[in-house]
């Protein structure tokens, strides 16, 4: 079985991550994998599968394959063009929510193609829209690269908290919450009564917290950010909306606790003062209170340590990516069956 991927991009980011290692996924399996990509676009990773390079993204030039597995809406009307029995609609995020162009980006969820989400969230946003019903398979990490350092590291009365995040720029990724996130920061600065300091990741272009101790990072590669969630007494999510969300299950596989926005897919793997303390989207109060509870209660951030460890031990990348090869083999077998 062949599977073709078009992409805009491969530039750094979870979203892209997840389709080169998809396609890595389906040569494990013994299947052909292609990825198309327009000659503007960028790639940041090192590609076992076929990447084939076309003038731009349109029916003309996207190459056959049995399964033709688009993720965003900018790639699938050309692939629905070319190969409308073929595709399958993989949803990584509801576009609609934040694309310029909302009417085409609903139009791709319209057409009569099997669609896969990431979250029983996302698939609720999907039906609430079109009423068409998605297979959910949850996105996993790789726990040879996500693992705990020893929990005691993390209480260390002598040294200043260390706050994690990832810093969007807002003009860009409003609904990323960074500036809730700054407000949030003032209020922690006002009321933790000990030394602390914010390390932002930041992918675009460094970022600041006016008046607030902090310190950027722009890792490369996903070892280096392990690293950077082992090092932290705390990750915080500050989402309105989010399809799933891997960073914060990438924090509870090294160990650390979570703080995070309810952005809606983070339920299918965080639960309120189990795995994490979950706090309204836009809110900053109720951010830096979840913030303030968890720096100041070293009992609760053991257990959402432990909880966060073990929802990490079921979501792996490898039965991520197991379950998405299935699917998609089951989809080609039925359709051939016809």
């Amino acid at each position: 079985m062949k599977v073709v991927i078009p992409v805009g991009d491969l530039h750094i980011g979870g979203g892209c991550k997840v389709l080169v290692d998809i396609a890595h996924a389906f040569l494990e399996r013994g299947h052909d994998a292609e990825i198309v990509m327009p000659q503007t676009g960028t790639v940041k990773y090192q590609l076992q599968s076929r990447l084939t390079i076309i003038p731009f993204l349109h029916k003309q030039y996207i190459p056959y394959g049995d399964i033709v597995l688009p993720n965003f809406y900018t790639t699938f009307r050309p692939s629905f063009e070319a190969w409308p029995k073929q595709c399958v609609r993989l949803s990584l995020g509801f576009e609609p929510f934040w694309v310029p162009d909302k009417r085409e980006a609903l139009w791709t969820y319209e057409q009569e193609v099997p669609i896969i989400s990431i979250s029983h969230w996302l698939d609720d946003q999907i039906y609430s829209h079109v009423k068409k019903r998605s297979k959910v398979i949850n996105l996993g990490v790789d726990p040879s690269v996500f693992y705990p350092d020893s929990p005691e590291s993390k209480f260390d009365r002598h040294k200043p908290k260390v706050i994690l995040y990832i810093a969007r720029p807002p003009y860009a990724y409003e609904f990323k919450g960074f500036n809730d996130f700054v407000e949030c920061m003032k209020i922690v600065q006002q009321h933790y009564p000990g030394k602390f300091i914010v390390h932002l990741i930041c992918p675009e272009y460094p970022l600041s917290l006016p008046g607030i101790p902090h310190k950027v990072f722009s890792p490369q590669n996903e070892i280096q950010m392990a690293d950077l969630y082992r090092s932290a007494d705390l990750f915080v999510s500050s989402s309105w909306f989010e399809a799933f969300s891997l960073p914060p299950l990438e924090a509870m596989a090294c160990g650390t606790p979570v703080v995070t926005t309810n952005s809606g897919g983070i339920l299918d793997f965080c639960t309120h003062m189990q795995s994490a303390y979950i706090c309204p989207p836009q809110h900053p109060q109720s951010l830096a209170e979840g913030i303030l509870t968890v720096l100041s209660d070293e009992k609760l951030a053991k257990k959402l340590i432990q909880g966060g460890l073990k929802v990490a031990q079921r979501l792996t990348k490898r039965n991520f990516e197991h379950s998405l090869v299935e699917t998609l083999e089951m989809i080609y077998h039925e359709r051939m069956a016809k």
